[in-house]
């Protein structure tokens, strides 16, 4: 009770809220309310991927997720009866969510920038420095025995609001500029998940369709010329059904999934 107090008490930082972390989180919960019904086929995908992850561990002491959010790709409950401890990682959590987690003693929050770079690019930003892709790795948890480490939906994510907050300033990055710094965050994700020696689930669009119907009217690419691995599963997400985000066309996600992802495959990766 008095941890949930004290987070209530606790400003959020200067630099989530100036860089969007704030509004698109609570955007993201309220889209998931109102597309509850054409997010329902992605939501039983997702969480069935996961619990066929968990059953891929040869121990069930500790689960990470990264990217938990508002929690409706997540089975909490599903993890919490399976796993000792369950930790759940987002840059921030809503109150929502934590008042959720309440009734699961062995689930733990944690806020974390999980690129390593955010707090930089909002101090630099203004600075006239070029947007460029980031030294910086993560490492994040490594040495902390996981049995199961779970990326949910993350990976397209991690460029968008550092670019978007860049791109409101002044100086404006270039497009190749921009690609190659959101390239290298995408690059460094999967590098990290690759590096645990538990088993890896990872969940990622690959590209944003805008569809009328069956149709395919546009596409675009996702992960900014990055190539996953073969092997995982494949389905579509109807992110936002017309007027959510086109008054004239439905915007649909591919989506890739692997219960385990081919963490040697990717590391022995010819990158062009």
């Amino acid at each position: 009770m008095w941890d949930f107090i004290r987070y209530l008490a606790t400003p959020v930082p200067r630099h989530l809220k100036d860089m969007g972390y704030v509004q698109g989180m609570r955007e993201l919960d309220a889209r998931g309310h109102r597309c509850r019904v054409a997010w329902q086929p992605h939501v039983m995908r997702s969480r069935a991927l996961i619990i066929e992850a968990a059953e891929y561990c040869n121990r069930a002491d500790k689960a990470l997720i990264l990217g938990s959010g508002p929690l409706f790709d997540v089975p909490v409950a599903e993890l919490s009866w399976r796993f000792q401890e369950v930790v759940l990682v987002d840059i921030l959590h809503l109150w929502r969510v934590r008042s959720a987690l309440r009734r699961y003693p062995n689930v733990r929050l944690e806020c974390l920038d999980v690129t390593g770079v955010v707090r930089q690019v909002h101090a630099t930003a203004h600075s006239g420095q070029a947007l460029e892709p980031p030294d910086y790795k993560p490492d994040f948890f490594l040495e902390d025995g996981y049995d199961l480490v779970i990326s949910a939906n993350i990976l397209s994510q991690l460029p968008l609001s550092p670019v978007r907050y860049v791109s409101r300033q002044k100086d404006q990055a270039a497009p190749e500029q921009t690609k190659a710094f959101s390239r290298r965050l995408v690059i460094n994700h999967l590098d990290w998940l690759a590096s645990f020696d538990g088993n890896v689930c990872l969940m990622s669009d690959l590209e944003r369709l805008y569809c009328n119907g069956d149709d395919i009217l546009r596409r675009e690419e996702s992960l900014w010329g990055v190539t996953l691995p073969d092997g995982g599963q494949e389905w579509l997400w109807d992110l936002a059904p017309r007027p959510e985000i086109e008054t004239d066309c439905d915007v649909r996600h591919r989506v890739a999934g692997y219960a385990a992802f081919p963490k040697k495959a990717w590391l022995e990766r010819r990158e062009v």
